[in-house]
């Protein structure tokens, strides 16, 4: 059967093929078998009428065109098979003759990615140690959690108590304005959870007292009818607490570690062994970002269009999803954002393209330097996945990771994946 290849850009070929006329001779008898099947001629079963019979009622033309889709999708499935082509996308099919049969397929292939000279990426890892302050911040928040809230009556607020007061916002010359009102509202004092310059007007206030505070808005604030406005609140205190917080001994050792820590010292090291840790995990993460940016530079890979909009696809519906399990329509989520469905594809081609590149890069990596995951490493994957699971399920997540499936395929491509990482960090690493 005459085959011919052509390039084209974006990584897109053109294949001209001659049907062979054993393939069109094979394309007609199933046309004219699935017409048996589907045609009713009285006097005889489904699927036992004569080809004569069936002709008859349907007609050579559209015996004709059927067998000739049949035909080319059996000349595309041998062409695409015998010239070892690598198709990611369905073939755009036109027909140039008809005696004999012969057409162009225009189709997408896996491109060729050139890395570039990758061994001479230099990486950097940023300081990790861990700093005072950091520890100091975590203890500050451990504190003001088992803090004892202390009723105070013989003084005024001020930064550090937690109170409760009554507020309602109008505009300066008196008319309320909504979405400023609340009724014993808890605030701690100096923890800014306000806008700028309001806890200052609670601060000096005693209990029962009433008074007004004018405050401005930020020009950036959430709520436009409020955005850089000034908005005169009345105030009233009800009820003062001072945090107090406890002492830093054995006892709320014990308390806070659950009987593991027997000092406040080694809950200290514990904190900063933790900080320490997510360090080197947000540093290694960097790394890998880093890595393949660096990756991304230098590679050079001809992304079809048909991969692109495949992964602008996955990426719209991850997003759906994500908005409808919070509990937000689409349709509300556009009108929001003040975008059509159609921008929003546009919009995310740049990093559905990118996304795109960066798989291909790290499959030709794995091609290229062969990082070995052993079946092992696979299977304490799988049982860590299961681990996720309720008891009743578990087993069945095992058994979709059975020998040969794709699930496990997919599993042990993507473990070599972040082993190959993993060790390319440690070279590159300066």
């Amino acid at each position: 059967m005459p085959i011919s290849v052509k390039k084209l850009p974006k990584s897109e070929i053109e294949i001209t093929i001659e049907v062979a006329p054993e393939i069109l001779a094979k394309a007609r008898a199933e046309a004219i078998k699935r017409f048996q099947q589907e045609v009713k001629i009285d006097g005889f079963r489904p699927g036992s009428a004569p080809a004569e019979k069936v002709l008859e009622r349907v007609g050579e033309n559209n015996v004709t065109l059927e067998a000739h889709d049949l035909a080319i999708k059996l000349a595309y499935s041998e062409a695409v098979t015998s010239e070892k082509l690598q198709v990611v996308s369905y073939p755009k099919v036109e027909i140039i003759s008809t005696e004999p049969l012969k057409f162009v397929a225009k189709v997408a292939v896996l491109p060729e990615v050139q890395l570039g000279d990758w061994q001479k990426i230099k990486l950097t890892k940023e300081d990790l140690k861990v700093e005072p302050k950091e520890i100091e911040a975590v203890v500050k928040d451990i504190l003001k959690g088992h803090a004892e809230a202390k009723p105070i009556t013989d003084r005024a607020a001020q930064k550090g108590d937690r109170v409760e007061i009554d507020f309602a916002g109008m505009t300066p010359d008196g008319v309320p304005l909504d979405g400023t009102q609340s009724k014993n509202h808890p605030l701690v004092l100096g923890e800014g959870n306000f806008i700028p310059g309001f806890e200052e007007g609670v601060e000096g206030m005693q209990i029962a007292e009433e008074k007004e505070h004018t405050v401005k808005f930020p020009a950036t604030y959430h709520t436009k009818h409020l955005a850089g406005q000034a908005v005169k609140f009345k105030l009233k205190l009800h009820k003062i607490e001072e945090l107090v917080p406890p002492q830093l001994d054995a006892e709320f050792a014990k308390k806070v570690s659950g009987g593991r820590k027997n000092s406040w010292q080694e809950v200290e090291t514990d904190i900063a062994e933790h900080l320490q840790s997510r360090k080197e995990a947000a540093a290694q993460q960097k790394l890998e970002a880093d890595l393949v940016d660096e990756l991304l530079k230098i590679a050079t890979i001809e992304v079809p269009e048909s991969l692109t909009d495949e992964e602008v696809d996955w990426m719209l519906k991850d997003l759906k999803g994500r908005l409808a399990s919070g509990g937000m329509e689409w349709d509300k989520y556009l009108e929001g954002t003040k975008k059509t469905e159609e921008a929003l594809q546009k919009e995310m081609r740049v990093e559905g393209e990118k996304r795109v590149k960066v798989r291909l890069i790290l499959d030709k990596l794995v091609e290229t330097e062969k990082p070995v995951v052993t079946e092992k490493e696979v299977d304490d994957a799988i049982e860590h996945e299961a681990e996720r699971y309720p008891e009743s399920q578990k087993k069945s997540v095992r058994e979709s990771f059975a020998s040969g499936s794709s699930h496990r395929l997919r599993l042990q491509h993507q473990l070599k994946i972040i082993k190959l990482l993993a060790e390319l960090i440690k070279t590159l690493k300066k």
